[in-house]
């Protein structure tokens, strides 16, 4: 994998951490085959574009991250949605999902949820991010449920048991 410089607070194993996250959304969603239309969903600076070293649609709620100003007028192949979810409640992504359908039922979900565990809990105190859970909406329990109950998952990642990554079809 093409190593990244990745220039937001992430150093040592924050850096490890995320880089494996989005290697593995790569390799396990065979992000590399040509001709795919893919939407990075919360893109923030493009890290997944960075590491494929191909163009993708990058979509973010921050327009100055955001390349694109509205994500739903085409058809996706594959959508990512890395750690963004948190930050919905349920109306918002049911919506989300609701559009990506009406564009292509066939398109590819790849979600990356943190796990919200003692262990998630301990290493960002060690790390001094005191605010990792910081305006999140929906708590790991809950969009779980809601990806189980809306989406059919073809396989799930584990990152370090921190991170579930779920790859996902309607």
């Amino acid at each position: 994998m093409k190593k990244i410089d990745i220039t937001t607070p992430y150093k040592g194993f924050s850096k490890f951490y995320f880089e494996k996250i989005i290697d593995t959304i790569i390799v396990e969603g065979n992000l590399f085959k040509k001709n795919l239309n893919i939407l990075d969903y919360g893109c923030g600076l493009k890290f997944l574009e960075n590491k494929l070293n191909k163009k993708i649609f990058n979509y973010d709620i921050d327009k100055n991250l955001s390349e694109i100003s509205r994500w739903n007028t085409r058809a996706y192949d594959i959508i990512v949605l890395n750690h963004v979810i948190m930050y919905m409640n349920e109306n918002e992504f049911l919506n989300i999902l609701k559009k990506i359908k009406n564009k292509n039922k066939k398109c590819k979900i790849i979600i990356g949820l943190g796990r919200e565990s003692i262990l998630n809990k301990f290493l960002a105190y060690l790390m001094l991010r005191f605010d990792h859970l910081k305006n999140t909406k929906m708590n790991y329990k809950k969009q779980i449920k809601l990806i189980s109950k809306n989406l059919k998952i073809i396989q799930k990642k584990n990152i370090f048991f921190l991170t579930e990554i779920y790859f996902c079809k309607f």
